[in-house]
Order: structure tokens, then sequence, then C-alpha cells
């Protein structure tokens, strides 16, 4: 009961938010997106200044939308059309960054947000249709057609780049495109044909998955490609009265245990690659999932997304945080929803990812290769919290611009270059970029315990790295050990610790305090312990501070060993 109630609380603060903006935005205009600003992009590789402007005017659809839904007022109905006809004027749909000038017209560039905007103005004809003006409903269908079914629907499959891929791009525009010819009156006779090529994409994107159901993009991109996928599965499943029925898709079974599974006691989530340290679940997707799917569990309502959590403002997701919540509250049968707090271990081998939650303890550590979506050069790389607190940090996705993803820039930001992970230095060398760097092993020969082999991860092939990683639950602290060994060439070995919280050193004892705990580091083998202060820029292009605790194993023979042995007081003794 007090799962279905938090729900309940929940939805009425979405609405009442929405209500407060619509208030707020009633007479305002909407942002003017300038060609200038729109350039920048190209010219210095800057993606926020235009992207601002561009999901604000995103955010008065999705206000007028649903006030007008709700209370079909002329003032609302009003100021809806005015920006659906902004919209419509725009010179492209698409972001700067996912157009390529030199290849087809930018208008008919279709992206991720291309795509969203025609499921979001196909949903508005859909819902709206028997209030809003004739003229309306015409420019809608004439500029969804125009800009995104027709160039579709007269191309091949793998013309539009991300077709040929099977990450969440596939999911959000292959279903937003679905989504807008189930919408949409077929006056084309193409439905049918488009129907089929999602369905193709559809069957890409969750092959995309690891076996055992890990998004290696991160929570964040799980959701954003889930939203949208089972929003169209939904509708598919509608509109051919239960025919066509995606969820029976048993692959669909593990992934969508991935979600419950990247939350740390406390509300942190799984920061590795482009993931977010303090991400947010969707309550609308996560609703229908625990209808459909046993063994899907609810996260703590308090991690569930408001309506300002999103800055972009995906209308689809929006709409399953009204419709699909309130569909969950009506059912009689959710009202004894109970949230389960538990010690865990998860073990992904195929992913090799591990993740250990006691108490308000969160750990979380990683194998595979510095070639995954989204990539950091992060193999061993792990992240340690406590009661919602990061101690021990992956600092996840930086500020996007045209340099974070060219090949020959990437890792020299901060955020996607080894040094920024906890993991060590060889020889002074960080990891390598590429597919053939990576963990050779990741075993967890029991519960609570993960061994792996990293050091191809750095180049090397007359060396073995090993990471060992224990949780002792009920004595409640944690062993790390990292250990070289050669018998051709004397190797250093430097550990290297990310944290957020400026550190203190006594003696060979690292201790970071934080808001509820102190966190105590003993070191065994080690020299001098060093700390560095680093500035980075973040997603939202905000420069934030960490530090960087380094020392070198004092072993100066053939093999080096240096252990870590981590314990949380709740009081500095």
């Amino acid at each position: 009961m007090k799962c279905f109630e938090a729900i309940r609380i929940h939805l009425e603060e979405f609405k009442r938010d929405i209500e407060n903006y619509s208030r707020e935005l009633l007479y305002k205009e909407l942002p003017v997106l300038s060609e200038e600003k729109f350039l920048l992009y190209e010219q210095t590789g800057n993606r926020l200044i235009y992207e601002k402007l561009y999901f604000e005017r995103r955010k008065f659809l999705n206000v007028f939308f649903f006030v007008t839904l709700w209370h079909k007022e002329k003032i609302y109905i009003k100021k809806l059309e005015e920006i659906i006809y902004t919209i419509c004027k725009e010179d492209t749909w698409a972001l700067p960054a996912h157009v390529d000038m030199s290849k087809y017209d930018r208008k008919y560039t279709i992206d991720l947000f291309a795509a969203e905007t025609a499921q979001a103005l196909s949903c508005i004809y859909h819902y709206l249709g028997k209030i809003l003006y004739e003229e309306c409903l015409d420019i809608i269908k004439e500029n969804v057609w125009r800009r995104i079914i027709k160039p579709y629907a007269e191309s091949e499959f793998g013309y539009h780049r991300w077709e040929n891929w099977d990450n969440n791009w596939i999911s959000v525009c292959a279903s937003s495109i679905g989504s807008a010819v189930l919408y949409l009156p077929d006056d084309k006779g193409v439905r049918d044909k488009i129907l089929d090529r999602v369905k193709l994409c559809l069957d890409k994107y969750v092959g995309g998955f690891s076996e055992d159901g890990v998004c290696l993009e991160g929570m964040s991109y799980f959701t954003y490609g889930m939203e949208y996928f089972f929003g169209f599965a939904r509708q598919l499943y509608e509109y051919t009265d239960g025919e066509k029925n995606l969820y029976t898709d048993e692959r669909l079974e593990n992934i969508v245990l991935f979600q419950q599974n990247c939350f740390l006691p406390g509300g942190n989530t799984i920061s590795f690659s482009d993931g977010l340290a303090n991400d947010r679940f969707r309550l609308g997707l996560s609703c229908f999932l625990k209808s459909k799917f046993k063994g899907f569990e609810i996260p703590p309502i308090d991690f569930a997304m408001k309506f300002d959590s999103d800055g972009c403002y995906r209308f689809m997701a929006n709409l399953q945080d009204d419709l699909w919540v309130s569909e969950f509250l009506e059912d009689e049968k959710n009202k004894n929803q109970v949230i389960k707090e538990e010690y865990k271990f998860i073990f992904y081998k195929e992913a090799q990812w591990a993740v250990w939650n006691s108490g308000d303890t969160g750990l979380a550590i990683k194998g595979g290769n510095n070639n995954e979506p989204h990539n950091h050069n992060d193999i061993g790389s792990f992240i340690l919290s406590y009661a919602g607190e990061v101690f021990l940090a992956d600092l996840g996705c930086g500020e996007y611009t045209k340099d974070y993803f060219k090949d020959d820039t990437r890792y020299k930001i901060f955020n996607n270059r080894s040094l920024s992970h906890n993991v060590p230095l060889i020889n002074g060398e960080e990891q390598k970029a590429g597919e053939k760097y990576k963990c050779s092993s990741f075993e967890s020969p029991k519960v609570g315990q993960v061994k792996m082999s990293y050091a191809k991860a750095y180049g090397f092939e007359n060396i073995k790295l090993y990471r060992n990683v224990e949780y002792y639950s009920h004595d409640k602290y944690i062993v790390i050990e990292d250990i070289t060994e050669s018998l051709s060439y004397k190797y250093s070995l430097t550990e290297n610790l990310v944290t957020y919280i400026k550190p203190e050193i006594k003696d060979n004892r690292i201790l970071l305090q934080g808001k509820r705990a102190l966190l105590c580091i003993d070191v065994v083998n080690a020299g001098n312990i060093n700390i560095n202060e680093v500035c980075f820029s973040n997603h939202n292009g905000v420069e934030e501070r960490v530090w960087q605790i380094q020392f070198d194993c004092k072993t100066k023979d053939d093999n080096c060993r240096i252990e870590l042995k981590l314990s949380f007081h709740k009081k500095i003794k």
C-alpha cells in the first residue's frame, strides 16, 4: 500500500508541475532557433547553446498538450496550435550534431529528435483531432509526411545510418516512425510496409543487449530505448488486436530487469560509460513493465523522474507517465505492491558486470572491452557508494561536444580516459581504446567475489594483471587486490582512485568523510600516497572537481601486489 500511495502522489505532482508551467508559459513566446546558433556546433563544437533552446520548445509542446487534453479549454487549444505552427516552421527537426550537411538537405534528416517530433505531433493529432482546427491537423499531417514518413518509406533498409546500429537510436527512431504511421491516416498506403521495417529494426535493437540483459550504454540509454520500444509495441498490439505482440520476445525477460539492478542503495545508479550517477527511472514505463514481466520490481518512487527531470522533454515518455501510471492505479491488484530491500549480488557473466547491494553500501565493477557503446577506457573500474553518496566514482558522461565523439580526440577528454577511473597505471601508462584492449577473464568463484584478468586493456602481452574483489557482507568490508606478474620485465603498478570528496591521508590510511559515513581505505604494500585535484566539464557543461589518489606498489621486484581494505564507519572513531 505504501508503494501504491507513493505512486499516486507522484502522479499528482507530475500533473501539478505541468499545470504550474502552463500558467508560467501561457503568455510567453517560444525561444527563437537561429541559423547562427545552429552553426555553432560546426564552428566551435558546442551543442548545448542550440539544444537548450530546442528542448525548451519541446517543453512548451508537452505542457500545452497535456493541459489541453485534461481541460479542453480554448485558451490552451489556441496556445497549442501556435506552438504546433511554430515547430512546423523549423528549418529542421534534427539537432546540429546529427546533421551531415554534405549529404542531403538537413530538413529531411531523421535523427532521434526529428523522429520524436514526428511522433509527438502525430500523437497530438490522434488525441486532439476533434478539437484542433482542421488547418492545424493538415499542417501536422503534411509536415510529418514530408519530413519523416515519405523519406523513410522511399528509402531502403540501412539507408539511415541508425538502422545499422543496435543501440537506443534504432529503437527511438524506428519506434517513433512506427508510432506516427499508426496515429495518422494511411492516406498514401505505406503503413504496412513501414511497420514491417520497424519490426526488423526493433528485433535488431533487442539483439543489441548482452544475453544476460545488460545495456552497455547504461541505464539512461536503456530507459530511452525501452520507453519508445514499449510505446510502439503497445500501439502495434492494440492496432492488430493482439496478433502482433512484441512483449513475448523471451530476450526481454532478462533485459527488463536491468533497470532495477542499476540502482545502488540510496538512489545512486551505475554510471559506467556515458551513464549518470544519479539517474532516474520512468514511472510510466515501470508500471507497464510491472504488469507484463515476472520478477520486475519498481524502484523506490523517490528515484522516479519528475516532469523536469528529463531536459529533452520526451513526449512519448511523458504521456506514459500520465496514462500508464493512471492505469496502474486503477488496477486493484496493484495496491499490495511493496519495495524489496535485501542483500543482492548480481553477476552478469557475458556483459562482465557485477553489482553488490548490502544495507547502505553499493558496489559495482566492470570488465568488458574498450570499444563498447559510448565507450570509456574503463576495464576494471568500480563504483563504491553509501546511502546515496558516491565515495569512489565513475564520472560517467562528460559534456557532449564535437570532439567528444571523434575517435582522435575522445580519449583526450578526462571523463573518457582511464585516468578518470578507478583503475591502475602500468609503467605510468593508461588503458588503450579498441576492442582488442579487453578483460580476458571475469569470473565469480563464489557469491560476493569477482576475479578478473585485464592486462590486455593496456596492450601488454608479457605481463599478467589481476584484480580480485570480495565483499565480506557479514563483517561489512571490501577487499580489492591488484596483482601483476611478469617473468621477463619489471613493471611498475600505480594505483589510481577517483573521488568527489577531498581525501585525508593518515599513514597508509585514506579517509573520505561523507555526509553520513566515513570511508576508511587501508592500503597494504603502498609507497607514498599523492593527491591530485582535477577539474572537468560535466554533461551539463558545468565545471566539477574531483581528486585522484595515486600510489605505487612498494615492492620493487617482478611481481607487484597492492591490497585495499575498504570499510564504512558512521562516525569517526
